[in-house]
């Protein structure tokens, strides 16, 4: 058994954080540009369109597996989960740059108009007071359900997400008496309230309160998270994990997530990302517990891009707004052009890189060490 001084660390899951937040700025590309009046991609397939999603469900399950996996050692070394402590770490790392990015959606970057995204700036002057209050209180999700995206910080919902995920996981592992049937019944519990108010929503598409709650219970995918915390029991308990310890089986989840952007008939798409979630489940166990997995991704490159990928989640549709503004000002013309798409995507990435090592390196860090002072069970995991 690990003692509270150990370290514990899963070995590339940071390129895996990485190229998780790379798709999302794929999606996040072609969806600006479209928004920003320039030719894009966004209509030419499913891919484009579901990357950004599969990035946001892998980051779901990959948080449920190590925050559960870490309430599992805290609670077997010290016969307890200290919660206050846990929301205190969550705090240190989530809420500084979270506040930031609010702060420059609401306050700052509309007065940029080279950045304009005029459909989006318009409906959030309509609706400015409720939308920044629901922010401000950890419900970006709610206000997304309910109004339309605020410009360049849309993607912040998922943090609302992960925010509420939170606030609840350390009561239920710490006192659930049988973990795996928590889990199992939390997975079962949520998919059925889904596709209650899913059925209710084709009933009755008018009503105004399920237009709200299908959107955000859409959005609030726990279930995933729910999925990534059964490979935590599994693999601290050791209960036949090896099973899936597979290259065949690794390589056959990358083939079948890719399959289902394209092949999964109408009648199951809502439901395609729980099988997703467990494909990703599969891959990330076998990344970092596998040791004759060939996918070998740790190394010091994929170590700092997966530090800042939360900066590179956070920053990046900031910065496709400032490299297509700025370019377009320029008389550049953007469009899907392979100099075109080569000079954006590489500005894209590159920025949003340095940006989010800037952030980590002197704004970021100063939470991070005083959320050390509250550490129980020390871990790679930021």
């Amino acid at each position: 058994m690990l003692k509270a001084s150990d370290h514990i660390y899963f070995k590339g899951l940071n390129g895996l954080r990485f190229f998780a937040a790379l798709a999302v700025i794929i999606t996040h590309i072609e969806l600006i540009k479209e928004q920003m009046g320039c030719p894009d991609l966004w209509e030419t397939g499913p891919m484009i369109k579901e990357l950004g999603s599969l990035g946001v469900i892998f980051f779901f399950v990959l948080s449920g597996f190590l925050i559960t996996y870490l309430l599992l050692q805290e609670k077997s070394v010290t016969g307890t989960i200290v919660v206050k402590k846990f929301y205190i770490r969550r705090l240190l790392r989530i809420w500084p740059l979270y506040f930031l990015i609010v702060f420059l959606g609401f306050l700052v970057l509309t007065h940029f108009e080279f950045m304009d995204i005029p459909y989006l700036k318009n409906k959030l002057s309509h609706n400015f007071g409720t939308n920044f209050l629901l922010y401000v209180v950890m419900l970006p999700n709610l206000a997304f359900a309910m109004f339309a995206a605020v410009p360049h910080i849309g993607q912040t919902w998922s943090i609302g997400v992960e925010e509420q995920f939170y606030i609840i996981w350390p009561l239920i592992v710490k006192h659930s008496k049988n973990i795996l049937k928590a889990l199992i019944f939390i997975i079962i519990f949520l998919v059925g309230l889904k596709v209650l108010v899913l059925f209710s929503y084709k009933a009755d598409p008018t009503n105004s309160f399920l237009n709200v709650l299908k959107p955000f219970l859409v959005m609030t995918k726990m279930e995933c998270m729910a999925i990534g915390g059964l490979g935590a029991y599994f693999l601290f308990s050791g209960e036949k994990i090896k099973v899936l310890f597979n290259n065949g089986l690794l390589v056959l989840s990358f083939a079948l997530i890719v399959i289902s952007v394209y092949f999964t008939p109408d009648v199951i798409q809502d439901g395609i990302y729980l099988m997703n979630s467990v494909l990703f489940l599969i891959i990330i166990l076998n990344v970092s517990s596998n040791p004759n997995c060939f996918l070998k991704l740790e190394n010091n490159a994929f170590k700092m891009l997966g530090n800042i990928s939360y900066g590179i989640y956070m920053y990046h549709m900031i910065v496709i707004a400032m490299v297509v503004g700025f370019l377009k000002k320029m008389d550049f013309t953007v469009d899907n052009g392979v100099l075109s798409q080569s000079i954006v995507y590489s500005l894209t990435i590159l920025i949003s890189i340095f940006v989010s090592w800037l952030s980590y390196t002197y704004f970021e860090k100063w939470f991070l060490k005083l959320k050390s002072k509250f550490t129980i069970i020390k871990s790679g995991i930021s």
